[in-house]
């Protein structure tokens, strides 16, 4: 796929899209476009893209076109605009259906995507259905991209979204509960982040391993690893994260 690549949205995601396309750059132009077109420009000054006036502008200029507007919106302005055979939209707009999305924008092909805020410092899993080696190669730069067989797998991948979220929720509460505990600050907040990534990092290094057997490894008999484990575990606390993670994947198949 050649041509420019062109994000109509400015707002947080599109933000972080384009400041990963600003670190690791595409090697094309990049637009964007808003119904704000102030906004537009501000995020355009600030990551080296392009604002156009207008998503019809932006859509004659770009052979993919990223979605990244609110739910409410996408359908009818895709509607509004004329898109071409060859052209491929990228859908990143949450609970947006392909049988909804399609029609919307044909004769252009259309894909869903999954990136997250990581995106902005090119760290982001970013999920595709169905696969698209241009668009999987695009979104490469702002991180690993996972492609899914059908859409019912992205939409339950797509949970890993909000379970990304509440990774920061966690380890505000653990800095703060270190602080507490007289760890300077500055420590507590390297030490929660430094173990966060070190565990991505271990489990990563032996992809054929079960995580569990990795945990059984730490968790000793008698161990603090155990004993913590075992309070969760009596208190429910695993069980709830999984009540998390059901209600969301509920919210998100309505």
């Amino acid at each position: 796929m050649t041509g420019a690549i062109g994000v109509i949205g400015a707002g947080h995601l599109a933000g972080y899209l384009l400041e990963g396309f600003h670190r690791q750059p595409p090697g094309r132009p990049v637009l964007v476009t808003d119904i704000d077109a102030g906004r537009a420009r501000r995020l355009a000054r600030l990551w080296g893209a392009e604002a156009l006036e207008g998503n019809q502008a932006l859509v004659d200029a770009a052979s993919l076109v990223i979605l990244a507007v609110r739910p409410a919106d996408a359908l009818p302005g895709c509607r509004a605009l004329a898109f071409r055979a060859g052209q491929t939209v990228a859908s990143v707009v949450a609970g947006l259906t392909l049988a909804e999305l399609a029609p919307a924008v044909a004769p252009a092909r259309a894909v869903r995507v999954m990136p997250i805020s990581s995106a902005a410092v090119n760290q982001s899993p970013t999920l595709l259905f169905p696969g698209d080696p241009a668009v999987a190669e695009v979104f490469a730069r702002l991180g690993r991209v996972l492609v899914l067989p059908d859409e019912a797998g992205f939409i339950a991948a797509s949970v890993i979204a909000a379970f990304y979220g509440w990774m920061y929720a966690l380890a505000d509460e653990t800095v703060a509960w270190s602080e507490r505990q007289g760890v300077p600050p500055e420590v507590a907040r390297t030490l929660v982040l430094e173990t966060i990534r070190s565990t991505a990092a271990m489990a990563s290094a032996s992809p054929g391993e079960p995580i569990q057997a990795m945990l059984d490894r730490l968790a000793t008999p008698g161990g603090i690893t155990e004993y913590g484990l075992g309070i969760l575990r009596s208190r429910q606390g695993l069980e709830a994260w999984t009540a998390a993670l059901d209600a969301v994947l509920a919210r998100i198949r309505r």
